[in-house]
């Protein structure tokens, strides 16, 4: 297609989209009849961006342009940033379009640079100012806000004295939410999420949707997210109460109030492309063929329509004329909306496409979603052309800002009104002059190897933890709160008097200083209202627990990672080193004529080999202190890690699940020590602990006559309650090798 250098001014906009804010037209009279002209991104192709989660890649020669009239005959104007000296070397990684459609802010990065920064452009003359940022992080993923914001993620830290997260696979720095001022002043950064946060839109309602990854052991997904527009008051969106279509959820874009249409995929090797589904966050009713706005909204009550149905929402390579879609943008409400599309035909899958010396080749098509087909716009072939949007006006919505406002120097509020009340768990509730079975909430700060860990804190794939301490419930036996930190991701377990998790939130949370994070229950259900009975609570009556000295004042983050080991205190214990808290539990009590290396006890063990069958160990329950075999380093943290510790969590699970490592027979391992689960674990049923809550050692935690105290059987001392606890944290806080207080590589973060 022949392209036009033209002018930089392109002059307004020739009509207006409506009030979505990151959505499409509701005009049915064809979808791009009333549309001028279309904006559109076109990057270099590549193929290292396999990660949804990638924002770095870098290939000079990304141009902004303006395709006149929207189909395959329009004339292409580039309206940046070639014409300008400093931008010839540049990388666009996205943008968006004022409300005024008079200006585009951009992420970008010229030659230069060492990270992407955030540029405006205005329409009118072609100018393109800088708006002021770390120049030694990126900002990526910009879009306005109302009252003259933008908001954007980054990779720049808001706690002092912290290096950003770094995520638990490619420990890529992960992104967080912020946002500044248009002329560069006022940054705020965001409250942290442990993994990455992607790809804003405004919605409608003022609300920001993101994207979110969530890991959490198991749990590793990419679900969508609502935030107020100060990033406070975090809602789930879609995805992760089962309701989602994939592994990942990315880059939404509203359709009408409540509906978005967005990508599903795998979070890996996807070159951030997948099917393209319509998600409905409530009760949508079409009477007379008209969509009215759904009610009910809630995650609880989401439900997706494949638009693309042919296409994979996995991470297995596409075939010729299915391909797979990078983005989506809706121009209408149908009920099988209009979209403009970037779309790439044939295998889109990095492995695939790496094995032929092939990149996708995203082009602009309008997608016809009723009768699933394609038109095409634009398609250089030697470019990615994507995020192809209106050159539009469209209304604001309005300024949404939490009640609370952010205090520098104050914690953050979380507590439950009736932690019984769950939609995921059902626990024993308190009777008649008895206690329930919830004695209080653990909180637990989450890090990764950002703080000069390896790569690995365990072969569990968990991220680094750390106690933060036991909410008891209040005297109303339901109710809870608590001060933490602010900017730190903690997730939460309801534990019994045993100091053992009931239940896991498997998600975690943050919040900004002086903001209240309570909720009705332990994860109830978002569909209706938690009734407590009238007049104050009790915990609020109380007041909250200031968890690790936090009150109203942050605390230092050295003061986080200072161990207490006090026999006389258990629960004072913050991170779990395997070697140094646990090894001498097991060297004293375990190894000896027992679980040694020549296995003196006899257990059963299993041979383990490599992907192609050579035996690597033939392994049996040994607590010993030795470094693992050399053969099994690379399932084994480099080495690192001991025997007792292969023994008690077992090879690596995304090894074995790779196929990248094999356990002989099938399914003979046994994981002693149960992540998230230390009341089902093997081994803290076998030693069976004392209560905890208060001290005990006449009460148990499992019936003695089918749980007999195991060192009491064979004649030994038993475990002293602030061993009990180590190996119960152990379990509960993912069964890791590593915390704080045993990071190898350096004593501080």
């Amino acid at each position: 297609m022949k392209q036009h250098i033209q002018s930089m001014a392109i002059g307004a906009a020739l009509f207006t989209l409506g009030a979505l804010g990151c959505g499409g037209s509701g005009g049915d009279s064809g979808p791009l009849s009333n549309i001028d002209s279309l904006i559109i991104l076109q990057r270099p192709k590549r193929n290292d961006v396999g990660n949804v989660f990638a924002y770095d890649s870098y290939k000079p020669g990304a141009r902004l342009v303006q395709l006149k009239p929207p189909a395959a005959n329009g004339t292409v104007t580039p309206i940046c940033c070639g014409q300008d000296p400093e931008f010839k070397d540049v990388d666009i990684e996205s943008y968006d379009l004022s409300f005024d459609a008079k200006t585009i802010v951009f992420s970008a990065r010229r030659g230069s640079d060492p990270k992407y920064g955030l540029f405006l452009l205005q329409l009118s003359d072609g100018k393109i100012t800088q708006v002021a940022t770390d120049p030694m992080r990126d900002f990526v993923s910009p879009i306005f806000l109302p009252g003259n914001k933008i908001l954007f993620t980054t990779n720049a830290v808001v706690e002092a004295g912290a290096r950003q997260h770094e995520d638990e696979y490619e420990r890529a720095t992960t992104s967080q939410l912020g946002r500044v001022n248009l002329d560069g002043s006022g940054m705020e950064l965001g409250a942290r999420n442990l993994s990455h946060r992607r790809t804003p839109c405004l919605a409608s309602d003022g609300r920001v949707i993101f994207t979110q990854w969530d890991h959490l052991g198991e749990r590793n997904e990419a679900n969508l997210m609502f935030v107020n527009q100060d990033m406070e008051e975090l809602r789930e969106g879609y995805g992760k109460e089962g309701t989602g279509a994939a592994n990942s959820h990315l880059k939404p874009r509203e359709i009408s109030p409540g509906r978005f249409v967005a990508i599903a995929t795998a979070r890996d090797r996807t070159v951030q492309a997948g099917a393209v589904i319509d998600i409905r966050l409530g009760d949508v009713v079409n009477q007379d063929g008209v969509v009215s706005a759904p009610n009910n909204q809630s995650e609880a009550h989401a439900t997706f329509r494949p638009l693309t149905p042919d296409v994979p929402m996995g991470d297995g390579a596409s075939a010729d004329t299915i391909g797979r879609y990078y983005d989506a943008f809706p121009l209408n409400a149908k009920d099988k909306p209009d979209l403009l599309v970037s779309w790439a035909d044939g295998p889109v899958e990095t492995e695939v496409l790496a094995m032929a010396g092939l990149s996708a080749n995203y082009g602009i098509y309008l997608y016809d979603s009723e009768h699933q087909q394609r038109k095409p716009i634009l398609d250089d072939p030697d470019m990615w052309d994507i995020f192809a949007r209106p050159l539009a006006t469209r209304s604001a919505p309005a300024v949404v800002s939490s009640a609370q406002n952010a205090k520098p120097d104050a914690g953050v509020l979380i507590g439950s009104l009736d932690v019984y009340d769950s939609s995921l768990h059902q626990f024993q509730r308190p009777g008649v002059g008895q206690p329930g079975e919830i004695y209080g909430v653990r909180v637990m700060e989450g890090f990764s190897s950002e703080e000069g860990f390896p790569t690995m804190f365990g072969t569990t794939m968990f991220e680094g933890h750390a106690n933060l301490g036991v909410v008891k419930l209040a005297s109303d036996n339901k109710s809870w709160s608590a001060f933490i930190p602010p900017n730190v991701p903690v997730h939460l377990q309801a534990v019994d008097v045993f100091g053992m998790s009931l239940f896991n939130e498997p998600v975690w949370i943050s919040g900004r200083p002086g903001e209240a994070r309570m909720c009705g229950g332990c994860h109830e259900d978002r569909t209706k209202t938690t009734n407590v009975t009238p007049g104050l609570l009790d915990t609020f009556a109380a007041g909250a627990t200031p968890l690790m000295a936090t009150a109203l004042t942050t605390t230092p983050r050295l003061d986080r990672q200072k161990v207490v080991l006090d026999p006389a205190n258990p629960s004072g214990v913050v991170g779990v080193a395997w070697d140094t808290h646990l090894q001498p539990l097991f060297t004293q009590n375990c190894v000896t004529g027992c679980h040694d290396a020549n296995n003196t006890a006899g257990v059963t063990g299993y041979q383990i080999q490599d992907a192609m069958g050579n035996v690597l160990a033939d392994w049996h329950l040994d607590l010993s202190g030795t470094k693992v075999p050399a053969a099994l380093a690379v399932v084994a943290g480099g080495g690192a890690f001991t025997t007792s510790y292969f023994s008690m969590a077992g090879p690596d699970r995304e090894a074995i699940e790779r196929n990248n490592l094999k356990i002989v027979p099938p399914n003979a391992t046994t994981q002693y020590c149960t992540p998230l689960d230390a009341a089902h674990s093997v081994a803290i049923r076998k030693l069976n602990p004392t209560q905890l809550f208060p001290v005990d050692p006449s009460k148990r935690a499992f019936p003695v006559g089918t749980n007999p105290p195991h060192l009491p059987a064979l004649g030994k001392a038993d475990l002293s309650p602030l061993q009990f606890y180590l190996l119960i944290l152990a379990c509960d806080m993912g069964v890791n090798f590593y915390a704080r207080e045993n990071n190898p590589m350096m004593s501080n973060p």
